[in-house]
């Protein structure tokens, strides 16, 4: 495995790679990282971390070295993987990955010029990206594989390609790491996935971790992000009789049956669904599922 080598005035010479104001970053910080590349110059992003030493510290350097030696098993091009360690007076601060002109997906879906059909597409994107990780983990060695972290704010949308990207990887479970869910932001206390056996917290709470990474819990936050886009707020912090309450109004107003039983199994012990191939059906009754449609309707 390479290591990329700097000087601290190097790295001071670095420009700060600008990300959304509302964006906060716990564990680092991101800079564009100019690499010779024979003949010429290709940009990186560098992301630092704040931290370097400590049980937490190790365990994301662990994880960042098995992205690295199983990019070839992985082999999901819409991931964006780690390529190098970067070191400072041999002192690994942080590393590099792709610099992809972007959009973060979470501006995609509240944007109003762009239309509802095309951010379905990427919705169903990450449906697509979930079920070649499962291929991975059915098919090859790596049985332990999942994005753990799923939300908005970790997918971007290659302004190349229009196609969703999968970013700050370096928070997934793989292999035998410790991979921490307390920060995660549809995996949180006292929200609907408390209330469901299925979803198994780690009872000795290793690093600050709670609920442990399955299949179920990526699903989980998959369903919410998809949930929270067509409701237009947080309805994972909706009581359970709330949340079947907005169900039976969907329902009433047409949704296809098929897809909202794949959203009241996230609230079931059965194993959750991808939804993925249901989500063209939202587009004709977009407009009637937000919150505010709902809560008029309960009023009459």
């Amino acid at each position: 495995m390479q290591i990329i080598t700097l000087t601290k005035k190097q790295f001071e010479s670095l420009k700060k790679y600008k990300i959304k104001d509302n964006l906060f970053t716990a564990e680092g910080d991101f800079y564009i990282l100019p690499l010779s590349n024979k003949w010429k110059t290709v940009k990186k992003l560098l992301k630092k971390f704040h931290n370097t030493s400590g049980k937490n510290y190790d365990n994301k350097i662990k994880t960042i070295k098995s992205l690295i030696e199983l990019k070839q098993i992985i082999n999901i091009p819409e991931l964006v993987l780690p390529e190098n360690l970067v070191q400072i007076d041999n002192e690994v601060i942080g590393y590099t990955m792709e610099l992809i002109p972007s959009i973060n997906l979470e501006e995609a879906l509240l944007s109003n010029e762009i239309d509802v059909e095309k951010k379905i597409k990427y919705l169903s994107q990450i449906g697509i990206i979930l079920e070649k990780m499962e291929y991975v983990r059915k098919y090859t060695e790596l049985k332990e594989f999942y994005l753990n972290d799923v939300h908005e704010n970790n997918f971007v949308v290659d302004l190349k390609s229009d196609s969703i990207r999968v970013v700050d990887v370096d928070s997934c479970k793989i292999s035998d790491n410790i991979s921490c869910t307390i920060g995660s932001k549809y995996l949180q206390p006292d929200t609907l996935i408390t209330h469901i056996d299925k979803y198994k917290q780690d009872e000795n709470f290793v690093y600050g971790c709670s609920f442990i990474p399955t299949r179920d819990t990526d699903l989980y936050c998959y369903t919410i992000m998809i949930l929270n886009f067509i409701y237009g707020g947080e309805i994972e912090k909706l009581t359970i009789e709330e949340y079947y309450g907005y169900l039976e109004y969907l329902l009433s107003i047409g949704t296809d049956r098929q897809i909202i039983n794949i959203f009241k199994k996230i609230t079931t012990n059965s194993p959750n669904e991808n939804p993925y191939k249901l989500l063209n059906s939202l587009i004709p009754l977009y407009g009637r599922m937000h919150k505010n449609a709902y809560k008029c309707n309960r009023k009459r």
